[in-house]
């Protein structure tokens, strides 16, 4: 049996700034154990998973349930079992050696990049954050690659970047902001992004002045506010 990941090794992964009970979607179908320990019987292998994000581990298969740990971008799962948008991982060290993660974070194969995608990162940072310290420019790189991530939206950079369906988001990418000469910094966030995954929950998907009608407020800095 392959071993996945003892839970001393996700310890420090537990001291976070942002809040992570709520990383997942605001609406999720509801799962329990019992019905994981019913298809247990009849399985046979396990399936290795990449995570395509910095993602929670946790004791029971719903957001509410007690957090083990946080994976790694890329880092390899064994799935014992899916059901209901939720994944059984064999989880060595862990309560009968089980966790769950949402499936939505786990992939066939790894999250890699090209230099397109970092060079596409690096202009929305330059065009929407370029006077803004390290953090918010993370931070509204998270929103970018939150929504490539989501099911309405592009699922590549160039493609959220120019996208006008909702509005135009990354006006920069028009108006010639976008445009302005890169900096070393630009780079260097737009690559922890790629490379680590979104600073925020996976449903942050705007960011602006203020918060649209009919959107709610995740997070307000002193440059932007964060919302879904």
């Amino acid at each position: 049996m392959r071993k996945l990941f003892t839970v001393g090794m996700l310890t420090a992964c537990l001291t976070l700034t942002m809040p992570m009970a709520t990383w997942a979607n605001n609406i999720e179908e509801t799962v329990t154990t019992a019905q994981f320990d019913k298809a247990l019987p009849y399985v046979t292998d396990m399936t290795p998973k990449y995570t395509q994000a910095n993602v929670n581990i946790r004791k029971e298969p719903n957001t509410d349930s007690e957090i083990y740990g946080q994976t790694l971008l890329n880092t390899t799962v064994d799935v014992i079992a899916e059901i209901g948008g939720w994944s059984m991982i064999y989880a060595e060290d862990c309560e009968y050696n089980r966790a769950f993660i949402k499936s939505d974070y786990l992939s066939d194969s790894e999250f890699t990049y090209t230099d397109e995608d970092l060079l596409v990162f690096a202009k929305i940072a330059c065009g929407e954050a370029q006077y803004c310290d390290d953090q918010e420019q993370r931070y509204v790189l998270s929103v970018f690659y939150n929504r490539i991530k989501h099911k309405d939206y592009p699922n590549s950079a160039i493609g959220v970047a120019g996208d006008k369906r909702w509005g135009v988001q990354y006006s920069s990418w028009y108006d010639g902001n976008a445009n302005r000469e890169t900096t070393k910094n630009n780079y260097e966030n737009a690559r922890y992004i790629l490379e680590n995954g979104s600073e925020l929950p996976d449903y942050v998907i705007g960011q602006s002045q203020s918060v649209p009608k009919g959107r709610k407020l995740y997070l307000k800095t002193k440059y932007h506010c964060y919302w879904y």
